[in-house]
């Protein structure tokens, strides 16, 4: 993301949104063919998260240019809304693929474990590459993400570089409005229906990226206070994000080998994205004149919080009242991060 800052600001949104999918697809299709770890790992490691940086955070951008002062905040709560809408909707593709659907026929499982005893050989399987392809269940899950990253491909041909402004010009009332120049023969209901306003949401016009090299974006961001004040949330914030990284990459594992390979880990998983699609609308809607940084400071707390409810105890319905809490607290301040973060940023320069 800090190295492809410089491109988001150069190129614009339209394009990047673009580059990111296609990038990001490139490297899916590698994934879901590939028998190469080295391969496997080139594309998780390097060639995706490139793709990503491109994805999400440049969408949060465009949220900033499509709207005004008076709905971004509701705006990037229904951001957040719909990207819960399909992580709840993966849920139960993930259960089905992994729990019920029994694909392959375990030839590469079997060649994993020959080439981890034989690392010292010069055989294929000890090098790395797996001889045998399947469709296994994870492939099929990789699959399910291609079909909609061709989607994704095809719904960002669509996207404008456009800038809405944030406050309209008032409106000046017609010739027919003049007490001087009204005449007695115009009845109101005429006179009223000559009067044209500007929308509230301000006028449409195209943006133009401001373009620079790496190192004057660079220089020109670190010249600024707020910079350093975003930096700062940021850092505070860290171990609290680091909690959503657990939900998402070693939670799965350890419910996987505490209660056994058919826990449903995707419905217990879902009930992160169901109360950020009640929650989020609702919360975001009530509290859009609250400062982003009062909804950070409380709703981090309520999300700290919920780590404690696997220490007390290993069950399922542990596990279940720690995603609970976490999400509450979610739903409270991370929309927010997301406004403040573009309420940081000088226009043009949010890569």
């Amino acid at each position: 993301g800090l190295l492809t800052g410089f491109v988001v600001d150069n190129i614009g949104v339209a394009k990047s949104l673009r580059l990111g999918f296609a990038v990001s697809l490139v490297a899916r299709i590698l994934i879901f063919a590939t028998t190469s770890r080295y391969m496997l790992l080139l594309n998780i490691c390097v060639t995706l998260p490139l793709g990503n940086c491109l994805g999400i955070p440049v969408l949060t951008t465009g949220i900033r240019q499509y709207t005004n002062e008076h709905c971004k905040g509701f705006a990037f709560g229904l951001f957040y809304v719909i990207m819960n809408i399909a992580a709840l909707l993966s849920c139960p593709v993930v259960d089905a693929l992994t729990i019920w659907f029994k694909g392959g026929d375990g030839a590469e499982e079997v060649n994993v474990e020959q080439a981890d005893d034989d690392n010292n050989g010069n055989d294929a399987e000890s090098q790395g590459i797996i001889t045998a392809w399947s469709l296994t269940s994870y492939r099929a899950i990789i699959l399910s993400g291609i079909v909609t990253n061709v989607i994704a491909c095809i719904v960002t041909t669509t996207v404008r570089e456009i800038k809405v402004d944030s406050k309209a010009p008032a409106a000046s009332p017609p010739a027919s409005l003049d007490p001087s120049t009204h005449s007695s023969n115009m009845s109101l209901d005429d006179a009223l229906g000559e009067l044209e306003l500007e929308p509230e949401s301000g006028s449409i016009r195209e943006f133009q990226p401001t373009k620079g090299s790496a190192m004057e974006i660079l220089r020109e961001t670190l010249a600024t206070k707020t910079f350093w004040r975003f930096l700062a949330v940021c850092l505070i914030t860290l171990n609290v994000r680091m909690i959503f990284r657990h939900l998402d990459a070693t939670l799965p594992k350890y419910m996987m080998r505490e209660f056994g390979d058919n826990v449903p880990k995707g419905t217990i998983y879902s009930i992160n994205p169901a109360l950020i699609i009640i929650l989020v609308p609702i919360i975001s809607a009530a509290t859009t004149t609250v400062d982003p940084l009062t909804m950070i400071h409380f709703g981090t707390y309520i999300s700290a919080a919920s780590v404690f409810f696997l220490v007390a105890s290993t069950s399922v319905w542990a596990t279940i009242c720690f995603v609970t809490v976490l999400s509450i607290g979610e739903a409270i301040w991370s929309p927010r991060l997301y406004d403040y973060t573009m309420q940081m940023c000088k226009e043009g320069r949010e890569g």
